[in-house]
């Protein structure tokens, strides 16, 4: 493989950042950032001399999350929206300084802002009404935004071919890892057809009104900093309903109880039409059966992450009568 570009944080060097960022990068130091929250990308925190601080986002150098990331183009998506649409969106976003991506391999670098937090936002601990209701206003704004958006020529609706054939993947060899690691806890799923539910709901979904959604709301792609929280990690963005977005930042954000408190005052608050909610969740045991087979198997964290995605979206499910 001949690649122009570092692939991972050991092949950085000052030649390439001096390039990168058009200007002389005397020295720099790094250390890892986001330890078990990146599945599909590996994070360094860049110190340049002065004081300057950026982050270094890598493609996580792992077959099966290559293989997937090459199959729907995830890591040029994220490239592309940091170029062509974060500048259209009034969000908070981290500015992007440089990149490149490799199509044949999926491998890529990005240079972005550095926004530091003043609290830890862990999608196995939750982050609490106060910042999810935060998350919630940032989502409205890109709801809201993200309808003059969605007829851009090469964004995806949820739907895309790809998108469909590498969930599809992600069910079909998840689904038996999900239940070895979660055991009776996904009990109340197994006498789900869980492909064809899928298909069925995206299919549905996708006759909504659009809009530009994040695909992946939860703590771990969040940052909580002194300017609010700030959304993160979208290389899974398309067109969807604000529906999609918001029942899995419902689950995700909040713990099962808290959702119980707090889901009717959000949901009856979100000033976007939210048809599509229930069957919006399933998206969650999507996502529960993906990490297994995406995220670091040496990572003694992955397993309870797995665990909670699947308790919280179960449990949603459940409360919505959509398992009944």
């Amino acid at each position: 493989m001949n690649v122009a570009f570092p692939t991972c944080p050991e092949e950085l060097n000052r030649e390439w950042l001096s390039d990168a960022l058009n200007r002389s990068v005397e020295s720099f130091e790094m250390c890892p950032i986001g330890g078990g929250k990146g599945n599909l990308g590996d994070l360094v925190l860049l110190s340049l001399e002065g004081g300057e601080q950026l982050v270094a986002k890598f493609a996580a150098n792992r077959q099966e999350s290559l293989n997937a990331a090459k199959r729907s183009g995830l890591f040029e998506r994220e490239i592309k929206f940091y170029l062509e649409l974060a500048p259209k969106l009034d969000l908070r976003l981290p500015a992007l300084f440089a990149s490149a991506y490799d199509p044949s391999s999926a491998y890529f670098i990005m240079l972005l802002e550095y926004l530091e937090p003043i609290k830890e936002s862990d999608s196995i601990s939750g982050i609490g009404i106060d910042h999810t209701r935060q998350v919630f206003a940032e989502l409205s704004k890109l709801h809201t935004q993200g309808k003059d958006l969605v007829d851009t020529p090469w964004v995806q609706t949820m739907i895309s071919q790809d998108r469909i054939n590498n969930l599809t993947i992600m069910i079909e060899k998840g689904w038996p890892v999900l239940q070895d690691i979660c055991g009776e806890l996904v009990d109340p799923l197994k006498e789900t057809d869980l492909l064809e539910k899928f298909l069925e709901t995206m299919s549905y979904l996708n006759t909504l009104d659009q809009t530009i959604v994040h695909g992946d709301v939860k703590p771990d792609n969040l940052i909580i900093s002194s300017q609010g929280v700030v959304i993160i990690d979208w290389q899974g963005f398309g067109t969807g309903p604000p529906a999609w977005d918001i029942a899995y930042c419902m689950c995700q954000c909040l713990t099962t109880e808290e959702r119980r408190l707090y889901e009717s005052e959000l949901l009856a608050n979100y000033p976007h039409d939210l048809v599509g909610y229930k069957e919006s969740l399933f998206f969650g045991i999507v996502i529960a059966c993906a990490l297994p087979l995406l995220g670091n198997p040496d990572d003694p964290r992955l397993g309870k992450l797995v665990e909670t995605t699947a308790e919280r979206t179960i449990n949603a499910m459940l409360d919505a009568g959509t398992l009944n």
